[in-house]
């Protein structure tokens, strides 16, 4: 008894301690070591490599802006080879506006207007269409108050034919004849157009001679430029494109990552009463033919300022 009890103790100390020891050792330190190690501080997004624009979220590549597609990350609401989705693709000559394609139209005007001329001397250092004087072009003129549509037509142009000696110029229409003070002219369905002295005399104008005329596209050179009021300032916008190749039908601006509509008063300027705070502004712009472009200025009070776009072209 005295030996299997020594056997029993010497199981005990020997087989309890060394057990006991291993099972420490390998069970709860060395086995919670490895376990923390490869469960909590593995990093699943090493040896994961992603493009431009990517970062890796729990072992995946994710956009840091727009969406993934196999090609990169891209705004599906913008850009015009990623439209709305990974695989739309816009006309060569058309936009991505607000996720939908948008392809432009060239429609000539032909329809003939017949009217009178007159001439005119500006009388004010801004005219109606909110374009300083020393900013009109060579051959310019104002547009009777009803085909002025409440400055709808500001920066057109139109040909015109004298009936007289079949001479055609195209002018732009920058400033507005009014009906009144003007009866005689500028009356409803009068399609009378008063000329600047260089255009009337180009065209070999005398005694006010009838004349056709219709929209055409400007004969400009350069890029767009935007006036801003001398009000504007951080809470209120107010801006007017001008030297626009196609007649400008809408125009937005981006504030805090979104596109604002701006509206547009019957003085023509295109108005947030908001603001889009100040510095660097983006404007989108839409002409009749549904050309798109966007352009980024500086804003500054009552200063013309030079855009870097110009609307294509129509045939």
């Amino acid at each position: 008894m005295a030996t299997g009890g020594s056997g029993a103790v010497s199981g005990s100390g020997v087989g309890g301690s060394v057990g006991g020891a291993v099972g420490t050792s390998g069970g709860t330190s060395v086995g919670g070591s490895v376990g923390s190690a490869g469960g909590g501080n593995t990093d699943p997004c090493a040896g994961v490599s992603c493009g431009t624009g990517q970062t890796c979220s729990n072992g995946s590549c994710m956009c840091t802006s727009g969406s993934l597609c196999t090609d990169g990350c891209f705004d599906f609401q913008n850009d015009q080879n990623h439209c709305g989705n990974c695989t739309t693709k816009c006309a060569a000559d058309g936009a991505c506006v607000s996720g939908a394609c948008v392809t432009p139209m060239c429609k000539p005007d032909t329809e003939q207007r017949s009217g009178k001329i007159t001439t005119y001397n500006l009388a004010t250092s801004m005219v109606a269409c909110h374009y300083p004087t020393s900013t009109l072009p060579q051959y310019y003129g104002a547009m009777n108050e009803y085909d002025w549509n409440n400055s709808g037509v500001c920066g057109a142009c139109v040909e015109i034919t004298n009936s007289q000696n079949q001479k055609k110029l195209v002018v732009q229409i920058t400033d507005e004849c009014p009906f009144k003070g003007n009866e005689q002219w500028c009356k409803p369905g009068s399609h009378h157009i008063d000329l600047n002295a260089a255009a009337y005399n180009n065209l070999g104008a005398n005694n006010n001679p009838s004349v056709n005329w219709k929209f055409v596209p400007c004969t400009t050179t350069g890029n767009i430029k935007f006036y801003f009021d001398k009000a504007v300032q951080q809470y209120y916008l107010a801006v007017t494109p001008m030297n626009a190749r196609n007649l400008v039908a809408k125009m937005e601006v981006q504030v805090m990552g979104a596109w604002k509509a701006l509206t547009h008063t019957n003085y023509n300027t295109y108005e947030l009463t908001t603001g889009a705070g100040v510095g660097a502004l983006t404007f989108r712009l839409t002409d009749i033919y549904n050309h798109v472009i966007t352009d980024t200025v500086n804003m500054s009070a009552d200063k013309v300022v030079d855009g870097s776009k110009q609307f294509a072209a129509c045939p």
